[in-house]
């Protein structure tokens, strides 16, 4: 299977960019998306000075029309995608006495209706393509009780959607896969919670972005071509044991 051109939302962010250089270093031609215009720029500037083939917009991801638009623009360029990283999220660190409704609402819409927007506008290039890829990066926290209500809660559903979504793309040769991360070392980690983690993890060791990145560039193969509809958890073995949540003897 050819290294085509890879979607990835959330372009600027730790994992986000970490996504796109690694893709980038497989050939890929990549299109970095991220809310700010400067943000997605700087990530595809980095690839372009590293040898590779990258284009950078600001969009926004939740409104249906500028993904239409995008679509076009790729189109025009040569560049429908092949696969689609949903790796855009916010994060909001409130419990449901602290979260109000508007909060709750906003963090649904960035991390799943955001995805589904995306999937949606391109899943019939991807099917095109007979061997399309989905990606969506999700957490442990969707996987089970988690602190914070929001976040937990759209990672939940995203988990949720990349199962329906295999039956939308049944027989096209798409597949979908969500990565649930641990605590991983970008900027939305809470360092001051690292001996926690570290304490909590079996294998002791936190993931970088780019190991979580190196997971999601191996779906991308056609070695992974049966892998579909699954939940790959990169988080050293925490949760096959004890939740990061709970509450300290």
């Amino acid at each position: 299977m050819s290294a085509g051109t890879a979607l990835i939302t959330g372009a600027a962010g730790g994992l986000g960019s970490a996504l796109a250089r690694r893709l980038a270093s497989k050939g890929h031609p990549v299109v970095c998306l991220d809310l700010e215009q400067d943000a997605a720029q700087r990530t595809a500037d980095t690839i372009a000075q590293r040898g590779g083939t990258a284009a950078g917009f600001g969009i926004d991801i939740t409104d249906e029309d500028s993904v239409h638009e995008l679509h076009e623009v790729l189109a025009a360029r040569e560049m429908l995608p092949q696969h689609v990283i949903n790796a855009a999220g916010i994060m909001f660190r409130g419990q449901l006495d602290t979260t109000d409704t508007a909060t709750f609402r906003k963090v649904l819409e960035v991390n799943v209706t955001g995805a589904y927007t995306v999937t949606r506008a391109f899943a019939a290039d991807l099917a095109a393509t007979g061997a399309g890829r989905v990606v969506n990066i999700a957490s442990i926290a969707g996987m089970n009780g988690y602190e914070f209500t929001a976040y937990a809660t759209s990672k939940g559903a995203l988990v949720n959607l990349t199962r329906a979504l295999v039956v939308d793309f049944w027989g096209t040769g798409v597949t979908v896969n969500a990565v649930c991360p641990g605590a991983m070392r970008t900027p939305m980690l809470n360092t001051a919670a690292m001996e926690a983690f570290l304490r909590k993890t079996p294998t002791r060791h936190i993931s970088s972005a780019d190991e979580v990145a190196g997971v999601c560039a191996f779906l991308l193969t056609e070695d992974a071509g049966n892998i579909n509809g699954q939940t790959v958890v990169v988080d050293g073995g925490a949760t096959a044991v004890f939740r990061y949540a709970e509450e300290e003897a």
